[in-house]
C-alpha cells in the first residue's frame, strides 16, 4: 500500500496541492521496512505565515497496489500489480494548531480512513 499525504487548501470548489509526502505500508498496514521507521515522516516547508492563517487541510490518499482478483485465489499472473484508489483521510490544519497550543506539547492526530 502507499499513503499520499497532501497539504491543500479549498479555494471554493477547487482544492490545491501545496506538497506531497509518500509512504509506502506492507499488507498490513505497518511500515514496510521497519528498520528505516524514522523515515516515516514529512515536513511541510512551503507553507507561509499568510498560509497558516487558512483553511488548510492534510489528505491522506492510501493506494492500494497488487493483483486485480474478484477473490483471493492464487489464479492469474502473480507478476503483475496494479495501483487502485482504497480510502482517503482528511485533518484540518486549524483543528491541529488549536490543539497544541492549548496542550503546549505534542499530540498524535488519528485520521479515519474512509474507503
Amino acid at each position: 500500500m502507499e499513503n499520499i499525504c497532501a497539504v491543500m487548501t479549498k479555494l471554493s470548489t477547487v482544492l490545491c496541492r501545496n506538497e506531497r509526502f509518500l509512504v509506502r505500508l506492507n499488507k498490513n498496514g505497518g511500515p514496510r521496512n521497519p528498520e528505516k521507521i524514522e523515515r516515516m515522516c514529512g515536513l511541510f516547508t512551503d507553507l507561509s505565515s499568510k498560509d497558516m492563517k487558512r483553511d488548510l487541510y492534510i489528505v491522506a490518499h492510501v493506494i492500494r497496489i497488487g493483483r486485480m482478483l474478484l477473490n483471493d485465489s492464487k489464479k492469474g499472473p502473480s507478476h503483475l500489480h496494479y495501483r487502485r484508489p482504497y480510502g482517503c483521510a482528511v485533518l484540518s490544519i486549524m483543528d491541529v494548531l488549536q490543539s497544541i497550543s492549548e496542550l503546549k506539547e505534542e499530540k498524535d492526530f488519528v485520521l479515519k480512513v474512509y474507503t
